[in-house]
């Protein structure tokens, strides 16, 4: 049997339900994805992050949230597009998995649903494709997950107070730590996970930046600016902060990344939910492909995406986790460019598969850091 272990901070893998009801009720409209659409609803930000250690992929799809009030019949649905997350790649970053209304109630549950495989790859580079079949309570007992062929869902008891103009906040903590797994590497491998609440004044304490992913659209490098879209929700996003020694080519990999529509995530020095505002501290573009032209003294390989666009990538300075060979599927983090050469320059690199993944299996994945 493997533990996951983790290091220090938040522990595990908590998914924040931050309940901001002051920060959102002045917005105005109708509607249940959106913020502050009537005058008798609160907005939930959801959030997802971890602090994981032992393994660099625990690579898991979320299905839906859904908070319930037992007692009064109520409940909201605060995530409903599957969102598929490298949760190893969210170390100590909160990042935002979508915003919705709810109306206001005392809620006491909060009901997971999420797919029963989960990928898993160590320090190694080893990977295995497990399912999750069962969890532990506070007290360290085991129960079997109620699932199907494909999906499992999950009940967790906790207060969620939603008051018109008054904050409350809710994480779900996935404590890896105690996570088992149970024949890592071969066909029957299982996770055994753990799940427990972490109150509002744990989560208001925490000095965590926010994240976002989205796309990009309307980029403007003569005032620093773009739009970043996630789900049914666009954020302005400042990026003039950040320097060029941090980020070297920072304009020329977003005009890459609004082209061919490349997902982009935003770690956030301010985040006004209010008005949809980001000023931006760090910007990384991912793009998944194939490799090729793959050499070691010069660090650089050629990716090829599903739709046959193609990037020099430059890994002298990447993390690569798995073997990079020609012919392997990987998702590249992209932190700035050499553009005298047209060079992306890569941050991170994580090998996947050494062949083409399908089309129908690339769906809405959220890999972030």
């Amino acid at each position: 049997m493997r533990k996951i272990s983790i290091s220090s901070g938040i522990v595990g893998i908590a998914i924040v339900l931050a309940v901001a009801a002051v920060l959102f009720y002045s917005c105005s409209g109708g509607g249940s994805s959106g913020i502050g659409k009537t005058s008798t609803s609160s907005a939930v930000a959801l959030y997802a992050t971890d602090c994981i250690s032992d393994f660099k992929g625990v690579t898991a799809t979320i299905n839906k949230v859904t908070l319930m009030d037992t007692s009064g019949e109520t409940s909201c649905v605060i995530l409903s597009t599957p969102t598929t997350i490298n949760i190893a790649n969210l170390s100590n970053v909160l990042d935002l998995l979508n915003i919705a209304d709810c109306p206001p109630a005392n809620y006491n549950r909060i009901h997971i649903e999420f797919n029963k495989s989960v990928e898993l790859m160590d320090h190694e580079g080893s990977q295995s494709s497990c399912s999750f079949t069962s969890y532990k309570n506070a007290s360290d007992r085991p129960y079997t997950l109620q699932c199907n062929d494909t999906t499992c869902s999950l009940d967790i008891s906790g207060a969620v107070y939603l008051l018109e103009s008054q904050n409350s906040s809710l994480a779900l903590d996935f404590k890896l730590n105690d996570f088992d797994i149970d024949s890592f590497g071969t066909g029957s491998c299982s996770v055994t996970m753990k799940v427990s609440p972490i109150d509002d004044e744990e989560f208001r304490h925490s000095k965590n930046p926010r994240g976002i992913t989205g796309l990009i659209s309307n980029l403007s490098t003569s005032t620093d600016t773009f739009d970043l879209t996630k789900h049914e929700r666009t954020f302005s996003v400042l990026y003039s902060g950040i320097t060029s020694s941090q980020q070297p080519g920072l304009e020329f990999i977003l005009q890459r990344a609004q082209q061919s529509e490349l997902k982009t995530r935003v770690t956030t020095s301010t985040f006004d939910h209010t008005n949809s505002t980001i000023t931006a501290s760090a910007i990384i573009v991912k793009a998944e492909g194939l490799v090729s032209n793959l050499t070691t003294t010069g660090q650089t390989f050629t990716l090829t995406s599903k739709t046959e666009n193609t990037m020099t990538i430059n890994f002298s300075k990447a993390i690569v986790n798995g073997i990079l060979t020609n012919g392997a599927w990987v998702e590249v983090k992209l932190y700035g460019a050499d553009t005298e050469n047209n060079v992306f320059l890569a941050r991170q690199i994580d090998v996947e598969h050494a062949c083409s993944i399908p089309d129908d299996e690339k769906t809405d994945v959220d890999t972030d850091d």
